[in-house]
């Protein structure tokens, strides 16, 4: 490359008048960057808004959220909105008084419905673009469900999630001889285990599994929604609804599982049965349910992954974030976006993990650290990341309308009162009735 030589003369006069110009802006050019310096070290204090659509508990807001938010953040001081704290604190209400909010969290079943409703939509592609936040550390399934559900649009990151997983009694499979739950089970294979269980001893009735309904139906391995996007219209007149019944209706085929629910005014077991009573040897709920719990559970227990169906191997349950939205109105939203940066690295998504909280990242080492600081790290947490994730399905804010007029048909349908044509059939009607009224309100 060829060199060029800057005379002495010129040289001189170039240096001399650059010392000159430095002279003169002295001031001001050190006042610029002692200030710079001392915004980066000591930035203005502020109060962020955080509302939570779900009412956390505020002892638990600041155990899980606010302790870490104000130490990573000195200057920030944290004002918490519980919406069951009484009149005026719904959301709505907040928005028409004008108050302030920065941060404000829902899980995925209204998250994209009650943002458009109130207006409150704002994008954050630029500002993950601008913080070099990388989406790619999240898992798939979590961001794919924003931008489909957002218009491709990002109106928030997921901070916490769940799946479904198994909890078994081992002091009923003991009691009963029965091998113990495997990972990589199929739902055939699990129907037969819990068929064993359902026995009665020493005068006391056992059943062998229960579902969350609900759980199971949100989150289930094919994905179909409760509600057809495009139409508007139940998706109740698919086939694939008889097979996603069978996890809650298969169980109750058995005479003495039918015994039982008439011992329990016809309600199907559930938690209480698993936990209290102690007479449900199988249950499918969220993973993190007793993980997170401090107190140890009175009985020998242990967590096994959620059963695949043959024809979609490997995949298990959708996954069911909260997501944590910067509203439209938010005052502060460049502070914000850096506490919800914060909230999705490494660092505390560790931390969440190791106290039973289920991590958004794919961060193998943020995996293996869940529940670690609980008391039940011992148990085979690994199994609520054993399947793959199913993609998450479309949302709308009719969805519970339609969950609503199938999870009526349930205790009939387990206890032979009505077939599941008739049974799907009929909520198909009622759901498609109740989503138009809807509609004109």
């Amino acid at each position: 490359m060829r060199k060029y030589t800057i005379p002495a003369f010129l040289a001189f006069a170039m240096t001399a008048s650059m010392l000159a110009g430095c002279a003169k802006d002295t001031g001001s050019s050190t006042a610029t960057a002692d200030d710079t310096k001392k915004t980066a070290a000591n930035p203005e204090p502020v109060e962020l808004t955080i509302y939570s659509a779900g009412g956390t508990n505020n002892d638990e807001f600041e155990k899980n959220y606010a302790s870490y938010i104000k130490k990573k953040f000195p200057h920030v001081t944290i004002k918490y909105i519980n919406p069951r704290e009484g009149a005026g604190t719904k959301l709505e209400d907040l928005i028409t008084a004008g108050v302030n909010i920065d941060l404000y969290y829902e899980s995925i079943g209204t998250f994209f419905s009650t943002l458009p409703r109130n207006k409150a939509t704002f994008d954050l592609t630029e500002m993950v673009k601008k913080k070099n936040l990388d989406l790619n550390r999240f898992d798939p399934t979590l961001i794919d469900a924003l931008k489909q559900n957002g218009n491709g649009q990002l109106w928030g990151l997921p901070v916490t999630t769940n799946t479904m997983s198994l909890y078994y009694n081992k002091d009923i499979f003991n009691k009963f001889g029965i091998p113990y739950l495997k990972d990589g089970m199929s739902w055939e294979e699990l129907y037969e285990v819990a068929g064993k269980l359902n026995r009665t001893d020493g005068g006391k009735k056992y059943v062998g599994m229960a579902i969350s309904p609900s759980h199971s139906m949100r989150m289930n391995n094919y994905s179909l929604p409760f509600v057809d996007a495009k139409t508007g219209k139940a998706t109740f007149d698919n086939e694939i609804w008889k097979q996603l019944l069978q996890p809650i209706l298969q169980p109750a085929a058995d005479s003495l599982y039918q015994s039982k629910m008439a011992d329990l005014n016809s309600k199907l077991p559930y938690s209480s049965e698993w936990l209290k009573t102690q007479d449900l040897a199988i249950l499918g709920v969220f993973s993190d349910w007793q993980v997170v719990n401090p107190e140890p559970v009175p009985f020998d227990w242990d967590l096994a992954a959620y059963p695949q169906y043959k024809d979609n191997p490997g995949v298990g349950s959708q996954q069911y974030p909260v997501y944590w939205a910067i509203p439209s109105f938010s005052k502060h939203k460049e502070q914000a976006f850096d506490v919800l940066a914060y909230l999705v690295s490494d660092e505390y998504q560790t931390e969440l993990s190791k106290r039973g909280g289920m991590t958004v990242l794919t961060n193998p080492e943020v995996r293996k650290a869940f529940g670690e600081n609980s008391p039940h790290k011992n148990k085979n947490l690994a199994a609520a990341y054993y399947n793959k994730s199913a993609p998450i399905s479309v949302k709308t804010e009719y969805d519970k309308t339609a969950e609503n007029a199938i999870t009526a048909k349930l205790a009939d349908l387990a206890l032979n009162k009505i077939d599941i044509n008739t049974a799907l059939r009929q909520a198909q009607e009622e759901a498609d009735k109740a989503i138009e009224a809807a509609k004109k309100n």
